[in-house]
């Protein structure tokens, strides 16, 4: 089976069948002093991030997501155009207001249990009226870490968010970030998940090991595994040295879709609404 082929697999398996690579585990702190809200409870641990569908995908030249991406220029993530999209794509009956039972699907698809996802609905249904309105969502994204919120709820899920890079990140960015993330360290967070004896650079080895966690449960061949890598190798190793630097996935991450990068490297990533 074709690589491309094993990705369309991957697009239509379910997440019980599909543990992609997810990061996990930082606390989202609030930004208001004068809230008591936590989206944690004391006695639960650091969680974070969200899920995604998988995607259908090819690394080849003719495939549209790995054209060049004009958006990216500015290298900045709209942090609040996102939390809408978010939204949209968690309310799926239409009807402008998240249900406890849409946040959990949601939620449970992106690795959190049950009893999780019932305390944040709580935390976010500032009102308790058993619904999350718009203005509620988007006050969540002000109210706690923004970027934690994102990772969360739309790329990532809970076992990005439990990762030494995720928490290097949440470290950088601490709680100044207001609403902005930067591609850059999107790109710098996937890096440092891949690159895991922090040499600074990623080897053919380390993007095998991190295709064999990502597709642990789907009983890849090494002949798939050895396809990836070499995609991959095309797509990012600018320089042809036959490592990744930073500086060259940074670059990927300026040049192509940002979230359908980031899905190539097993995150799971919020599924844009159908109008």
């Amino acid at each position: 089976m074709k690589f491309s082929s094993l990705l369309a697999f991957l697009a239509l398996a379910s997440p019980a069948d599909v543990r992609a690579f997810q990061p996990a585990a930082t606390i989202l702190s609030s930004r208001s002093s004068a809230s008591s809200l936590s989206l944690y409870p004391a006695q639960a641990q650091p969680l974070q991030h969200r899920r995604s569908s998988a995607v259908s995908f090819s690394l080849s030249a003719t495939s549209s997501e790995t054209t060049p991406d004009t958006n990216n220029q500015n290298n900045e993530i709209d942090l609040n155009a996102e939390a809408e999209a978010i939204f949209d794509s968690i309310d799926v009956n239409k009807d402008g207001v998240i249900s406890s039972s849409e946040l959990r699907s949601h939620l449970v698809d992106m690795g959190y249990s049950k009893e999780y996802t019932e305390y944040l609905f709580e935390s976010i249904d500032m009102d308790s009226d058993g619904e999350i309105t718009r203005t509620e969502f988007r006050f969540a994204f002000y109210n706690f870490e923004a970027v934690s919120m994102y990772t969360t709820f739309g790329v990532g899920g809970k076992d990005v968010t439990s990762t030494d890079a995720f928490q290097k990140m949440s470290r950088k960015l601490g709680s100044n970030s207001e609403n902005t993330l930067l591609l850059d360290d999107l790109a710098d967070l996937i890096f440092d998940m891949i690159d895991t004896d922090q040499s600074g650079e990623i080897d053919v080895q380390e993007l095998r090991d991190h295709f064999n966690t990502v597709m642990a449960k789907l009983d890849a061949t090494d002949s798939q595994a050895t396809e990836y890598v070499e995609d991959m190798m095309t797509v990012l190793d600018a320089n042809n040295d036959g490592v990744v630097e930073r500086s060259e996935m940074r670059g990927a991450f300026q040049k192509y879709d940002f979230k359908f990068l980031a899905q190539t490297f097993g995150l799971r990533v919020f599924r844009t609404a159908e109008v």
